[in-house]
């Protein structure tokens, strides 16, 4: 079944310093906001490769009915919000938390109805019929900072620090659109790390 998808909060900081940046890059002091202005977009080539979400952002999924098991397509799940579905009167009708259940045993979580539960019939058949707010992100953002303390995962974070990083350095070394050797759209290293945190082939 589709799945709609719509960013609602995106992250509020990027995951990376320029003392960071500048380590990896060995570059000087003067490409330090050049270097910054290519993280969003490098963490975002990331994000949408792997599913991994680094940094907490809010999306909002759509269905236009529900299925016995909602697979959430990114992770890690920090938490759901609302999980919310039109009535055969048209309103928009929020389900009680305790109305459903939460498992996360794999690399994504699944959404089902509470033990002995079902899911309500929606009133419509629209595309956005099912509307289910969700927080993903390995870390949190506390006073405009990275929260080390409720770090999800450290290792695959910083394992998808990493692979951004390499990312940004290959755009950084390569900003014209010729060179001397055969360039690629993204390098080896970042593929490679990408896919193996992969969550779901986006």
């Amino acid at each position: 079944m589709k799945m709609l998808r719509k960013l609602i909060q995106a992250p509020s900081i990027e995951p990376f310093t320029v003392e960071e940046l500048a380590a990896h890059t060995h570059a000087d002091d003067d490409h330090h906001d050049y270097l910054q202005s290519l993280v969003p977009r490098a963490r975002k080539r990331f994000e949408q490769r792997s599913g991994r979400l680094l940094v907490e952002q809010t999306w909002q999924f759509a269905l236009p009915k529900f299925c016995k098991e909602i697979h959430l397509p990114y992770a890690p799940l920090r938490s759901i919000t609302s999980i919310k579905y039109i009535n055969n009167l048209g309103q928009l009708v929020t389900i009680d938390p305790s109305e459903y259940r939460v498992i996360e045993h794999g690399l994504t979580a699944t959404i089902t109805p509470k033990l002995g539960g079902q899911w309500p019939a929606v009133g419509f058949k629209v595309a956005d019929a099912v509307q289910i707010e969700c927080v993903f992100g390995h870390a949190a953002v506390d006073d405009n900072a990275i929260d080390e303390v409720t770090m999800l995962d450290q290792d695959k974070y910083d394992l998808a620090k990493q692979a951004i990083l390499v990312l940004i350095g290959d755009w950084f070394r390569n900003r014209e659109d010729t060179a001397p050797v055969k360039l690629y759209d993204m390098p080896n290293a970042f593929k490679a790390i990408a896919d193996e945190l992969a969550v779901e082939l986006l």
